[in-house]
């Protein structure tokens, strides 16, 4: 079996190939800038932007783990081209968001969704709350690093924050696994945290006091505004944390263990292991905006 990884250098990408390789799965590892080849993986040059480059990587291909062309503006319509352009592939891993459902049209999971079912694929959908990774390899870090402040409209609402390397597990499950056409797997962490508790893990964690201060919408939506974030970005962050507060992203599942075998890995764990990304601080100045695109 072969299976394209689109995204391979991301935040469920990576960790995807390694679950798959783990497997002793062929992976095919597609970005835009390939890494060096290894005994399981081929690096291939994928970009949504340039369908000359799809072919090639999609050549051979059994299995496909999608992560979406978020900033895209047709990007439902390139997931449907995408699909149209490998009949040969069987079953399709769709990265999308845990209440998709519920989220303005400017956020495309709803349309990938629709898209994959119709596929005629062995499809499965993976709605995974927000990453615990986005405190230590997105746009958080800088932020936490330097300022040692998060600045977001989230109230005191609890999110069960999930480790991309749990989600990529059970991608690669529904990948090479029977089981798992037509499901939809929400995946989240072991516990509800809010946004001032995981401050006080991570900060813990580091030895330093790290922040959150609750925003208003309006004054988030500015934030961002300012920082050069265009419409469609802003109604999309002010979607997603629209479901936090609303309690949506409270929700706990068993999926992680069910599926991989052992519990779901804790915040806690995470900041342990990643302690030191927040131990520099920055010399003056005021901290950026939390967001800048950033996914759960």
């Amino acid at each position: 079996m072969t299976v394209l990884v689109l995204g391979a250098t991301g935040k469920t990408g990576k960790p995807v190939v390694d679950a798959l390789v783990a497997q002793g799965v062929k992976v095919r590892a597609a970005s835009r800038n390939p890494a060096a080849a290894s005994e399981s993986v081929e690096p291939v040059r994928f970009d949504w932007a340039d369908r000359g480059t799809w072919a090639a990587a999609l050549s051979g291909v059994d299995g496909l783990y999608v992560v979406g062309p978020y900033a895209a503006p047709d990007a439902a319509e390139l997931l449907d081209a995408l699909l149209a352009a490998a009949p040969q592939v069987e079953r399709v891993v769709l990265l999308s968001v845990l209440g998709a459902d519920m989220l303005p049209d400017a956020v495309p999971m709803q349309a990938w969704e629709a898209s994959v079912r119709a596929s005629g694929k062995q499809w499965t959908i993976l709605r995974p709350n927000w990453f615990q990774q986005n405190f230590g390899e997105g746009a958080f870090t800088a932020t936490l690093r330097d300022g040692a402040q998060l600045r977001l409209p989230a109230a005191d609402a609890t999110v069960g924050f999930v480790d991309t390397r749990d989600i990529a597990e059970v991608a690669a499950a529904a990948l090479t696994q029977d089981g798992h056409t037509g499901q939809i797997h929400i995946i989240t962490g072991p516990e509800r945290l809010s946004h001032a508790s995981a401050m006080g893990i991570l900060g813990h964690a580091a030895g330093r006091e790290l922040r959150y201060t609750a925003l208003t919408a309006d004054e988030f939506a500015q934030e961002l505004h300012d920082a050069g974030l265009d419409d469609r970005s802003i109604t999309w962050q002010l979607g997603l944390f629209t479901l936090i507060r609303d309690g949506a992203n409270a929700l706990l599942t068993d999926t992680v263990e069910r599926i991989t075998g052992h519990p779901a890995r804790s915040l806690e764990a995470y900041a342990r292991e990643h302690a030191t990304v927040w131990r520099s601080t920055a010399r003056g100045g005021n901290p950026e905006p939390a967001l800048r695109g950033v996914r759960p």
